[in-house]
């Protein structure tokens, strides 16, 4: 029975005191200081796709693990990413249908 009292007053410890090391923040003497994320870049992969008019983009593997090409927009000429649902089903080696 005293067990499960000290275990439960340590647990109640440690969820009512905070944790002064979390990811995210470093401790400099008294400050706080917030540490950037650092993005994650898109990996370029040795394949190729070829769409419909036959112009052939170099496939992206996103760092979740999600094929895409990038393509420009004829309306506006910015960039944005196509996501190709197919392909990374099969980079993944997760061949099938849906």
């Amino acid at each position: 029975m005293t067990k499960h009292i000290i275990i439960l007053l340590l647990t109640i410890m440690l969820g009512v005191f905070p944790t002064t090391t979390f990811a995210g923040v470093t401790q400099q003497g008294k400050e706080f200081v917030a540490t950037p994320k650092q993005k994650q870049q898109a990996i370029k992969t040795d394949y190729t796709y070829k769409d419909s008019k036959g112009v052939s983009y170099p496939i992206y593997l996103s760092p979740k693990g999600k094929a895409f090409i990038i393509r420009v927009s004829k309306k506006t000429g910015k960039e944005y990413k196509q996501y190709l649902p197919e392909v990374t089903k099969r980079l993944n080696g997760k061949q099938g249908t849906k």
